[in-house]
């Protein structure tokens, strides 16, 4: 018989970010905001974050509610934990259409995955998985220790690996 170690599993909330330095499941769910799950490869370590808005409101102050600094946060966290930027690589989720702003021509959730590609290309980090857009929530599992993400639509019977 094999026994394996139960792995801690973590909720990501708007406005979170996590870094693990030990597997973990990290887990999350998406509409219109967006997840960057970040892996380093050589460190077998990896983070996650996610955000609601693409920029902050005139009346917030710094919120990792928002893509770049919740961005920036993630990728402070990870260097800070040993990761060099040659060694990570990103994957994308989320930015559904899903919210009434589209009634008003703004598509937040477009605008999200704009910000996380635009900070990623930034930093030199390439991307290496996305599952982004359409009308659909999702369901987003990422395994810190292999950088293997489990993608669930929300509103259709599909079920993705990246």
């Amino acid at each position: 018989m094999i026994v394996t170690a139960e792995l801690k599993r973590i909720v990501l909330n708007i406005g979170d970010v996590v870094v693990a330095t030990e597997p973990a499941i990290l887990e999350t769910v998406l509409g219109s905001c967006v997840s960057v799950c970040l892996w380093d490869g050589r460190l077998k370590i990896g983070g996650m974050n996610h955000f609601m808005l693409p920029r902050m409101l005139d009346t917030m102050k710094s919120s990792t509610c928002c893509g770049p600094e919740s961005m920036e946060k993630l990728l402070t966290a990870l260097i800070g934990s040993g990761s060099r930027l040659g060694d990570v690589r990103a994957k994308i989720f989320g930015g559904g259409r899903v919210v009434s702003s589209l009634e008003h021509g703004i598509d937040v959730g477009l605008e999200n995955v704009a910000v996380a590609r635009s900070m990623l290309a930034d930093y030199g980090i390439p991307i290496v998985g996305e599952c982004t857009g359409l009308d659909l929530g999702r369901k987003v599992v990422f395994y810190s220790a292999t950088g293997k993400v489990f993608v669930k639509s929300l509103h259709k019977h599909q079920e993705q690996f990246h």
